[in-house]
């Protein structure tokens, strides 16, 4: 084989392989959403210990998927608000801007406000919102 021809066979291969990796990196699930790319990594929430954390207004913690967030002072579930950091969109992990009290997709750059209401798209719903359940010090998030 001529080295011309060589060469012509390895990048041709070479294109066929990297069309298939971008048609499956680019696929959607049965229902025509993309496939997501995070989930919370644990399905019966977490907690937070409210004697070290979440201790002023507008604090946040961001841990294991989920985003909770000091709306009010007093250690009551009125206080706080859980959200899943899971964009609705494509599944990647939302970031919350304290100083805008506003969360972002850095994947595709849809926003949500501070209820987790969509602000603006590709995302077509808002973020999940968690329940939370304090009992003395530790506040849970059920997810």
């Amino acid at each position: 084989m001529k080295r011309k021809e060589f060469l012509s066979t390895l990048t041709g291969s070479f294109s066929v392989a990297c069309v298939a990796c971008l048609a499956q990196a680019c696929s959607k699930d049965e229902n025509g959403a993309p496939a997501p790319v995070n989930t919370p990594s644990t399905s019966s929430g977490f907690t937070v210990n409210l004697d070290s954390d979440l201790k002023a207004v507008n604090n946040y913690v961001a841990r294991n998927g989920f985003i909770v967030i000091r709306t009010a002072t007093g250690n009551t579930a009125a206080s706080f608000v859980a959200y899943s950091a899971v964009c609705p969109h494509a599944g990647a992990t939302v970031e919350y801007n304290a100083s805008t009290s506003s969360f972002l997709c850095p994947a595709h750059g849809s926003t949500f406000s501070s209820t987790g209401a969509l602000i603006q798209g590709p995302a077509s719903s808002g973020l999940a919102k968690l329940a939370i359940e304090i009992t003395g010090s530790t506040l849970k998030v059920k997810a």
